[in-house]
């Protein structure tokens, strides 16, 4: 039987847990591309692109599209576009997401926040809600393989000193939701980004964090 005694850390991934950052990121990339005619169709994104990386994502559109300039230059240019709009305010929380984690904090259980993006793109996400420097962070540098690989959600509960089974996480990705779950972690997965349908080996599913607060999501959980 599951309890809330067991849960003693919660792991956040970033883009689309807490902050409304998927469309914003396809928004820059489709900005930053259209001198070389190419465009992501949100479909597109959510299909193909959704949580592997700028890096793949840039590749890939280079490759299919013939372009043989110096994708690595494409990729810090498309990073700094990202950061310049969400220095300018156009990035927002997911709905809930502070009062939820202020929850979370109250409850005295540990926080990482785990996303296989760019550091630099976590930081400023994280800075827009005033979370920077709260907790350990867990990135795209920090890991060798992506999600759905489980080597990131690992290493955040590593870094917190908690066992994988007594950590939740929450997630908005069928990629993301693999990873939690080949980790052996509970998972919650919202419908920020994808449909229910997509994220059914998820643990339990909500569509934001309005109205949740942690203990009620907990006793959810329990069975």
């Amino acid at each position: 039987m599951f309890t809330r005694q067991q849960i003693e850390a919660v792991l956040f991934d970033v883009d689309g847990v807490v902050v409304e950052s998927e469309l914003l990121h396809l928004a820059t990339f489709n900005e930053l591309l259209a001198s070389l005619d190419i465009h992501i169709t949100e479909k597109e994104w959510k299909s193909r692109f959704l949580g592997v990386g700028s890096v793949s994502i840039m590749t890939t559109l280079f490759k299919e599209h013939g372009i043989t300039e110096d994708y690595k230059l494409w990729v810090d240019k498309r990073r700094a576009l990202y950061r310049e709009h969400v220095a300018s305010g156009d990035l927002n929380s997911v709905p809930g997401f502070l009062a939820f984690y202020h929850s979370v904090v109250d409850a005295k259980l540990l926080i990482a926040f785990v996303s296989t993006g760019h550091p630099q793109n976590i930081a400023a996400a994280l800075k827009s809600q005033g979370l920077e420097g709260n907790h350990p962070i867990v990135d795209g540098i920090q890991v060798t393989r992506l999600k759905p690989d489980p080597e990131a959600y690992l290493l955040g509960a590593q870094t917190l000193g908690v066992r994988p089974s007594r950590c939740l996480v929450f997630e908005d990705s069928p990629i993301g939701v693999a990873a939690a779950k080949a980790a052996k972690m509970r998972c919650v997965a919202l419908t920020t980004t994808n449909p229910s349908n997509d994220l059914s080996e998820a643990d339990f599913i909500i569509s934001n964090f309005e109205s949740w607060t942690i203990t009620k999501i907990l006793e959810k959980l329990e069975v």
